[in-house]
């Protein structure tokens, strides 16, 4: 196991097909149970305990096999996150409020850039901790998507590739640890549902549909 991964085998080996180059997303997925390995020392500004982290989950996705070379191995990663927050534990969910956004590197915010990641065979990491507020319980859901990257225009459009569902639910209950959604790979009609959001959001991409 390399010194960075979290899991000796992957949760999920997930195909795809780029103009007839297969490949194969390997995703990693649990909980955290060494929050000082994740790294949030790293993250400027950080002032609580890490280990209050445990029990959350963990994500990492990196591209196992592919086919292309050279230029074809330039794609991208795109993940949106939809959070639904409650203020009681009724059933009903009477007083949820719901968010969605582009999840990105904070200090790109302002770049107008959709990815998560993007690259050379790009990969990501992800480890949520304490996004529950002032709410009662938190219903936090990440849909993953490989994608093309667009390297000489933004008119060539992002197409999907494939794509899974990860998150988790906590409450503010004491002694309660968080639970982890289960690992879901989703499909093209994911992808599409999320395209009025993400052009509405990003307004100089393209979003092609996925049939």
């Amino acid at each position: 196991m390399n010194n960075w991964s979290f899991y000796d085998k992957p949760a999920e080996l997930i195909p795809f097909n780029l103009r007839g180059y297969k490949g194969k997303v390997a995703v990693y997925y649990g909980s955290n149970d060494d929050p000082q390995k994740v790294g949030y020392d790293f993250l400027a500004g950080v002032n609580f305990d890490f280990y209050t982290c445990c029990g959350y989950p963990i994500m990492h996705a990196r591209i196992e096999q592919y086919e292309g070379s050279g230029i074809r191995t330039f794609l991208g990663w795109i993940q949106i996150v939809t959070g639904v927050r409650s203020r009681s534990y009724d059933l009903e969910k009477i007083q949820a409020e719901t968010s969605v956004f582009v999840d990105i590197c904070p200090t790109l915010r302002e770049s107008d850039l959709p990815f998560y990641s993007f690259g050379s065979l790009p990969q990501v990491f992800d480890a949520p901790c304490h996004n529950l507020g002032e709410y009662a319980e938190l219903n936090w859901v990440a849909d993953m998507f490989l994608t093309t990257f667009p390297i000489r225009s933004r008119d060539e459009g992002i197409s999907w590739l494939a794509g899974f569902r990860w998150g988790y639910i906590e409450n503010d209950l004491p002694d309660q640890k968080p639970v982890l959604l289960p690992l879901e790979i989703t499909g093209a009609q994911a992808w599409n549902k999320h395209i009025p959001f993400l052009q509405k959001e990003y307004s100089h991409w393209g979003f092609k549909p996925a049939g």
